[in-house]
């Protein structure tokens, strides 16, 4: 590959490869449930499904697998090829390029091993691959690794970072630029938050149990309630998520909860989607709404909505506190997609 091919292929860049492996929670979440569940990898047939480098393959031949099928459709293959030689494990482990859709396996699996998370859960994920690859190719009873996980929304007060990312356009040098504001506010934004600045308690609004979860369940239309912890001025919306392995003799989960201190690096951030006007959250009221995430094709675009009111302790509801959408690109949204994220409260 040359530096022209990073730009339509950056799986395949070497930083990437490394920043996705070096001192990473994911990583060790994989590494601990392989190693304590060596009797679901002994002499069974494993996929490993967006193989990467191959580490996790080279982790499920070591732990005993007597095949291993390392699947990617980047072009990241080619070093995975070149590492698993080095490790003398091309025996064991069988490494192929392409979609589920365009790969033929001379066998059914025993088990699927994929670290197929996206942010926000299923922005960019692999979960149609590997429900794809599931259905054809897991054997009954067979593992997926991780195979539960769950999405929570809870209510934050991120006044710096809406400062930082939102409201700095509207004095740039002198000049209103409130249109970049708008975009601004019509994006979500993937960064670190920390417990302190919550307001309420996590609610949670998806849980999926891969071994039976169909495309349908991955679209979330539901009612929300969120419950104040601390009275606060409300600036967004935040996501997370976690993953576990059912199969495990030991409990283990993979967390984005913003309230966890871990020493090691995550690959996944929290989402947060900032509103147009902040808004006192009290303890002494309730706040429901409804959510909308709505994927679109291959899970490279997702719209999400929410409608959020305030109730006094006698029922009374009031006015919408938001009215909005966000978009989920991996281009830039046009001039008409920004107006439709807009609060409807205000525009």
């Amino acid at each position: 590959m040359t530096s022209a091919d990073f730009r339509h292929d950056f799986a395949a860049h070497l930083e990437n490869m490394r920043s996705r492996q070096k001192e990473q929670q994911h990583m060790h979440f994989f590494q601990l449930a392989i190693e304590e569940n060596r009797h679901l990898f002994e002499g069974r047939t494993i996929l490993v499904l967006s193989c990467g480098t191959g580490t996790l393959a080279l982790m499920a031949a070591r732990a005993g697998a007597a095949h291993v099928y390392a699947l990617d459709h980047s072009q990241v293959t080619d070093y995975a090829r070149l590492v698993v030689r080095a490790n003398k494990w091309e025996h064991i482990i069988s490494v192929l390029h392409g979609r589920v859709a365009d790969v033929e396996l001379p066998q059914r699996v025993d088990g699927i091993v994929c670290n197929w998370m996206g942010q926000c859960l299923l922005y960019e994920s692999e979960l149609l691959e590997l429900l794809e690859a599931r259905d054809r190719w897991l054997k009954p009873h067979g593992f997926i690794l991780p195979d539960l996980a769950a999405l929570y929304l809870l209510g934050g007060a991120e006044q710096r970072l809406k400062n930082e990312r939102c409201n700095w356009w509207l004095d740039v040098y002198g000049f209103n630029m409130n249109a970049m504001r708008r975009y601004a506010l019509a994006e979500p934004r993937f960064v670190r938050t920390k417990g302190e600045r919550l307001l309420t308690l996590a609610h949670q609004v998806l849980s999926l149990d891969l071994r039976t979860a169909s495309v349908e369940d991955l679209h979330i239309d539901r009612d929300i309630r969120l419950q104040v912890q601390q009275d606060g001025y409300f600036e967004c919306f935040v996501l997370y998520f976690d993953v576990a392995f059912s199969r495990s003799h030991q409990p283990h989960k993979l967390s984005c909860n913003p309230c966890l201190n871990s020493p090691l690096k995550s690959l996944w951030h929290q989402t947060l989607l900032f509103v147009e006007q902040p808004f006192i959250m009290r303890q002494a009221f309730h706040y429901t709404g409804h959510l909308r995430f709505q994927p679109k094709p291959n899970f490279h675009q997702m719209r999400i909505d929410i409608e959020f009111f305030k109730s006094s302790p006698d029922g009374v509801q009031s006015n919408p506190l938001v009215l909005k959408s966000w978009l989920l690109t991996p281009r830039f949204q046009t001039v008409a997609e920004v107006a439709q994220c807009q609060d409807r409260q205000y525009y």
